[in-house]
């Protein structure tokens, strides 16, 4: 077998055989670019485009399927008469496999699978997949604890023959079978709901719900509720629902859980949960009271062991390490929210109000960007208090502010009476959330861009409102620095090239603009010209708070 082994496949290099059957083989392989192994499928049939259009479908439904919970399929192509899957390899055991090793898994590893399992199901339900093959076989478990649902091979209405791997790789894998007709059973018997076992194309969601609730049965106890056998005595057993209490077999299993698998295995669809959701629900409330990082660290030592790994009890959550965390959390969000009452002055203004008192300031500015220009940037402007009467200026802790967009500003009158003052078309208005201060003299520094304002103020049991309108109709000198060359091969063409200024309706040299008119808070238009190549124009604002403008010109010929 090991002769005949194809090196490469595609753009896969094989590493080994996995399974082989008259209709297709599994390989070992090595993804080309991301260099990790993969499992190859392969479907050899001539003449059936039926069986042809079930494997291409296995991997259209996989392909639709991109869930940590499920395995992944990398890649579908045809060579020569052969049809291809490659789908992730899962380095570890199948579920079947750990169960022929632990005989039953205990309450808590046990419901740590299931649950993995219920999150595949949940998300293939959700597209409207029925897997309708839901068995330990089917489940695959990495060396990390990672479980992933694997083939669905059957789901929605495609029929298939298994070929099982038991030793060296542990992959479950399946190859297309007969085609389906109506009342045809697939699946298999010991894992099927009634309706199933009846009619496998009619089955909806909650025949996956009964397979669930067999593989959790035999997870939990090391047997089946049903045989595996098809007689007509076995059917009956299975369509009446009659079979041992799982408790009746294990006294541990707790009441909870065996209420919920008893749902789930009734033989009437009506009567089972109509959702995984609701199976979800009670599984995760009943992992809460324990570590599951401690319980997947233990599969992860079961997948690994080479014989029966010994499993040790799983504590509970020590019930007063939950009201300690609880308290904990608790006394987490009121200190939150006290700092938060503390930040915004909340505390301030209300308990401590008779010491403290608010202090605002109000800042006039030119507006960034020219009149509102789409291209103008905000400037940052910030504010920081200070002592006056302490050596040093010690900030004011938690003082410092952001001056924000106000729709005008607060100003006082020469009889002393504040009025509001509207906000211009070429000048904005800012503001800080208030400081709350004691009693006493301060200082604030105020950072505009390139611009720092200093002003000292007294807090005399009475709120403070300042207004800064230095930057009013602020202007400043521009020096214009400019540079040219060709665009296509970078020849510096400065000294060739003649830069004239839009002034008075006119371009003229910048030496025939008096120096006071070339300001800030313009947008001025510039023209590079030069023999042998095109005019080119530039149309650049200059804010208020800019001082020099660089100006490149990369001329065309």
């Amino acid at each position: 077998m090991a002769e005949n082994l194809p090196q490469m496949i595609g753009k896969y290099r094989i590493m080994g055989l996995v399974a082989k059957g008259g209709m297709g083989a599994v390989y070992k392989a090595v993804h080309p670019t991301l260099r990790r192994m993969v499992i190859l499928k392969k479907l050899t049939i001539k003449g059936n485009a039926t069986i042809r259009e079930r494997f291409k479908r296995e991997a259209q439904i996989l392909l639709d399927m991109q869930s940590p919970y499920i395995v992944h399929l990398f890649d579908y192509f045809v060579e020569g008469n052969s049809h291809y899957i490659v789908e992730e390899f899962v380095d570890g055991l199948s579920l079947a496999q750990v169960i022929e090793k632990q005989v039953s898994l205990g309450t808590e590893l046990s419901l740590l699978v299931f649950l993995d399992a219920c999150y595949a199901l949940k998300f293939a339900h959700a597209r409207g997949i029925v897997h309708r093959d839901i068995k330990p076989g089917n489940i695959l478990i990495s060396r990390r604890a990672e479980v992933k649902l694997a083939d669905f091979g059957i789901a929605a209405s495609d029929d298939i023959e298994e070929i099982a791997v038991t030793k060296t790789d542990r992959i479950v894998s399946k190859v297309a079978g007969d085609v389906t007709q109506t009342g045809v059973t697939l699946g298999t018997p010991a894992y099927m709901s009634p309706e199933q076992i009846s009619d496998s194309r009619s089955v909806d969601n909650r025949a996956d719900i009964y397979s669930m609730g067999v593989m959790l049965y035999e997870m939990l106890t090391g047997s089946k509720p049903f045989a595996s056998t098809i007689s007509e005595e076995n059917l009956q057993r299975i369509r009446k629902g009659k079979y041992i209490s799982p408790r009746k077999i294990d006294k541990s299993i707790p009441p909870v859980i065996s209420r919920m698998i008893r749902k789930m295995l009734k033989a009437e669809p009506d009567k089972r949960y109509k959702s995984i959701d609701s199976v979800i629900k009670i599984v995760k409330k009943y992992l809460k009271d324990y570590d599951t990082h401690a319980i997947r660290i233990s599969l992860a030592q079961i997948i690994l062991a080479k014989n029966q790994f010994l499993v040790g009890e799983f504590e509970k959550k020590s019930r007063l390490g939950v009201r300690i965390t609880s308290y904990i959390a608790c006394a987490a969000v009121v200190g939150i929210l006290g700092v938060y009452a503390w930040n915004e002055g909340i505390f301030h203004a209300s308990v401590l109000s008779h010491w403290y008192k608010p202090v605002t300031l109000n800042l006039i500015t030119p507006v960034a960007g020219v009149q509102n220009n789409i291209y103008g940037t905000e400037l940052p402007v910030k504010a920081y208090f200070f002592h006056e009467d302490i050596k040093g200026e010690p900030e004011v802790s938690g003082s410092q502010r952001d001056f924000r967009p106000s729709e005008g500003i607060i100003t006082r009158s020469s009889s002393g009476k504040r009025v509001s003052q509207a906000s211009g078309k070429n000048i904005k208005y800012l503001s800080i959330k208030p400081v709350y201060l004691k009693d006493g003299i301060y200082r604030v520094k105020v950072l505009a861009g390139p611009y720092v304002m200093w002003s000292s103020f007294a807090v005399n049991g009475e709120s403070v409102n300042l207004n800064f309108d230095n930057l009013q109709k602020t202007r400043r000198q521009v020096s214009v620095q400019t540079r040219a060359f060709d665009a296509m091969t970078g020849e510096v063409l400065t000294n060739k090239t003649k830069f004239t200024v839009l002034y008075n309706g006119k371009y003229v040299p910048f030496s025939q603009v008096p120096q006071k008119e070339i300001t800030s808070g313009k947008i001025m238009k510039i023209h590079a010209e030069c023999d042998g190549y095109k005019t080119k124009e530039f149309s650049m604002i200059v804010d208020w708070y800019q001082d020099t403008l660089f100006v490149n010109a990369g001329l065309e010929k």
